[in-house]
């Protein structure tokens, strides 16, 4: 029986950020001690040893970045959907990298994945990440050329590093919101510094005052507890620890294409705890450990008949050690990773269906990073890895080269393999299958002079061994790895700013046809767009202390497909856009009131259509069941230094 796919993220919550108050400043995305600066390469090398986050086609954004724009509205991924060759629909709001599919990216923190990282979410909702970027000092969008200590991604990951006890500051942090409401503590002490931080969500009375598309039964409630902690044991050892645990649920009916009524009463209790260990040997040698683990219990009514009930549990766990040799020129990381992921379902619908699946997978790598000149830098490295649960074995080598024309302009270039194992939803009915992978090449110019960045990038993708299937009476039979496409594309982005305005652009164009789940030949996925066109703007308004913020997103149709055999292409989605606004006023320094709208102009975009399956001619449109989200809060900052706000919080 076809499994029912969950989406995650509901609600937006805000997370309680402390930098100052002018808009125009900028925090770097690492510390000015992390840079390690040749006449030509700039390359990122913070110590304890993760390495360097550039490549082709990586960008950086600093926690302000993400809270001052209103189309994140604080939240990471969110913030993402801005930047060139990055999509992000609605109704779902996953990253789509280049054309590829919402499943090919991960994120990882401190180097590690993170599993499940959205928080529970409604039908045809946008997701939200669970964690809070003020924990993070470096976040990184890397779209091509990432080296091989990272796995498990076909198109793209966000790498988040937190931050180092240096950059904390003692202080307290109160929110109430039109959402939610919550408080947060930070403390600092000569060899280390804590977070902690307790939310409470609930849509009761926003959902009454603007009603969406279903009705609510129990309204959506979430709490969530957060705890972070850094620790120096001396200058040469390190220690990060931190811990994510909520409870989220919400019921809520809504009619199908057929009028038949469904009951969605979902509930979500979810654990996420890490530790990474630095130590630096001497000069040359450093070693990392580093574990995390996550306990996913899930349960939902109306899946996919009336009164079917679906449970399941899923546990990961991604251990990980890596050593790391640094001399002159040369750079050396060598690591092997384990990842554990047990994985139980129970299914009832008349009778039950159990399902159980043990998959680990095993990794090794290396990555050697050279300074061929002042002006020329190289990554070369190899990731081997293998399943046990599949019996198979992946090699995949990658290549990085960058060159300093001058001062500001670095041109650049990577060739790599990646592969991933098929989703859970496969791999519970199945073991005879493979990686899927893909082969891509790219290449990008960059012009960054002081905050002024310019980029163009262009890529080439190659899918192969990509997951089809047959569905007979909703059930998907004859799963293989038999999909194979490709995509290329283009993409532009500046950002810039004139006195108090700071303005970012991006420009993206795909072209994307595979095959994929049932589609017996390649297609454009429904998923994709063309065309995709976004544009920011920040003004800080000194005479009355205030913020605006304003982003407006257009993107060309998607293709929409017949949901029965021969699949034919039907048609394209109308043309989508979005604009959101958001004013951050300050009557006192520690004090903010924040006021934020997304789709302010109610455009109703659609995101393909729902057939009838008594009637085919009969359809109605996928949309998002709100047609505008809007958000008020307050938030208070008490600390000895009375300028600390909340303001890259909102």
């Amino acid at each position: 029986m076809k499994t029912f796919y969950y989406k995650q993220g509901l609600i937006f919550a805000f997370a309680c950020l402390n930098v100052g108050l002018k808009a125009q400043e900028q925090v770097p995305a690492t510390p000015p001690d992390s840079l390690k600066k040749l006449p030509a390469v700039i390359v990122t090398g913070p110590k304890y040893g993760r390495f360097s986050d550039y490549s082709a086609q990586t960008l950086q954004m600093s926690t302000f970045d993400i809270v001052t724009n209103p189309a994140a509205m604080a939240d990471i991924i969110g913030n993402m959907r801005v930047l060139p060759g990055v999509q992000s629909n609605d109704n779902d709001g996953r990253l789509i990298i280049q054309g590829g599919g919402t499943g090919e990216s991960q994120i990882y923190i401190n180097d590690l994945i993170v599993a499940n990282p959205y928080t529970l979410t409604s039908k045809n909702n946008g997701v939200r990440t669970r964690f809070n970027s003020d924990l993070f000092e470096g976040i990184v969008l890397q779209s091509g050329g990432f080296n091989a200590e990272f796995g498990q991604a076909l198109s793209g990951i966000v790498n988040l590093n937190t931050k180092e006890r240096e950059m904390m500051q003692a202080k307290t942090d109160m929110a109430v919101s039109s959402v939610y409401a919550g408080v947060t503590h930070i403390d600092k002490k000569p060899s280390y510094a804590y977070s902690t931080s307790l939310d409470y969500s609930n849509l009761t009375p926003y959902s009454k005052l603007f009603p969406d598309q279903y009705h609510w039964q129990k309204h959506y409630k979430q709490l969530s507890f957060d705890f972070f902690l850094t620790k120096a044991f001396s200058s040469r050892t390190k220690m990060t620890a931190q811990i994510h645990a909520s409870t989220a649920g919400g019921d809520y009916l809504y009619e199908t294409v057929d009028s038949v009524s469904m009951e969605n009463d979902l509930k979500q209790n979810y654990l996420y705890a890490q530790l990474n260990l630095y130590h630096t040997f001497n000069n040359r040698f450093s070693l990392s450990v580093a574990g995390n683990i996550v306990i996913d219990q899930f349960s939902g009514t109306g899946v996919e008949y009336q009164n079917d009930k679906i449970n399941t549990r899923n546990s990961w766990n991604h251990n990980k050690i890596n050593l790391q040799y640094r001399a002159g020129r040369l750079t050396n990381r060598t690591g092997m990773e384990l990842i554990l992921n047990p994985y139980h379902e129970t299914y009832t619908f008349g009778k039950e269906y159990t399902t159980s699946v043990n998959n680990n997978l095993a990794s090794i790598y290396n990555d050697t990073k050279l300074f061929l000149s002042n002006n020329l830098t190289a990554s070369i490295g190899i990731r081997g890895e293998y399943s046990n649960y599949l019996n198979r074995f992946n090699l995949a080598p990658r290549l990085y080269l960058g060159y300093r024309l001058n001062r500001h302009n670095i041109i650049s270039a990577s060739a790599g393999e990646y592969f991933q194992l098929p989703a859970m939803e496969y791999l519970k009915r199945a073991n005879t299958m493979d990686f899927t992978s893909v082969n891509k090449a790219t290449v990008s110019y960059g012009y960054v002079k002081k905050s002024s960045k310019f980029q163009w990038d262009a890529y080439y993708k190659k899918y192969a061994n990509a997951i089809t299937y047959k569905q007979v009476d909703r059930q998907v039979i004859d799963i293989e790895n038999t999909g194979k496409g490709q995509g290329w594309g283009t993409d532009v982005f500046l950002k810039n700013n004139f006195k108090n305005l700071e303005y970012w652009f991006s420009y993206s164009f795909n072209h994307t046809k595979k095959q994929y789940d049932w589609f017996p030949e390649a297609v454009t996925p429904d998923y994709v767009s063309r065309h995709s066109l976004n544009a920011t703007l920040k003004y800080w308004i000194a005479p009355m202390k205030s913020l605006v913020s304003a982003n407006y997103t257009i993107a060309s149709g998607t293709p929409y497909y017949k949901n029965s055999y021969p699949y034919n292409e039907l048609g394209t989605t109308p043309l989508r856009n979005r604009l959101d606004i958001s004013w951050s006023y300050l009557p006192r320094p520690w004090v903010i009131i924040h006021f934020g709208c997304q789709n302010v102009l109610g455009y109703k975009n659609i995101y393909g259509y729902e057939y009838s399956e008594i009637h085919p001619e009969v359809r109605q449109e996928i949309r998002n069941p709100q047609t505008r989200f809007l958000f008020l809060g307050v938030f208070i900052t008490f600390s000895h230094n009375k300028k600390l706000n909340q303001l890259k919080n909102l």
